[in-house]
């Protein structure tokens, strides 16, 4: 996908390992990329859960997935948000 444009990924787009482990078993599917390689997978059949998934070395001023949790905690109590699940990182990426 250019670097400028967003939307469904490639069907063949390769499942990171911590999506993997995040899922514990449930159907995986791709549904979102974003213009710095971020992902987002759906989890479970339906869709019970989603994932966002970020490679390290994206420039944080583009995307910063703690920051967004941040954003996420701090407007729950005002406002309907996704309830946030669980943040965290490896060697490779972040996620949401």
């Amino acid at each position: 996908m250019p670097s400028w444009l967003a939307g469904p990924p490639a069907p063949d787009v390769e499942l990171p390992p911590a999506v993997r482990r995040l899922a514990a078993g449930d159907a995986v599917r791709p549904v979102w990329e974003n213009q710095v390689g971020g992902l987002t997978f759906a989890l479970g059949a339906p869709p019970s859960r989603y994932v966002k998934w970020l490679p390290r070395g994206v420039d944080p001023a583009l995307a910063d997935l703690a920051a967004e949790a941040e954003r996420l905690r701090w407007a729950a109590p005002h406002t309907p948000v996704p309830e946030l699940l669980d943040v965290g990182g490896d060697d490779d990426a972040t996620w949401l």
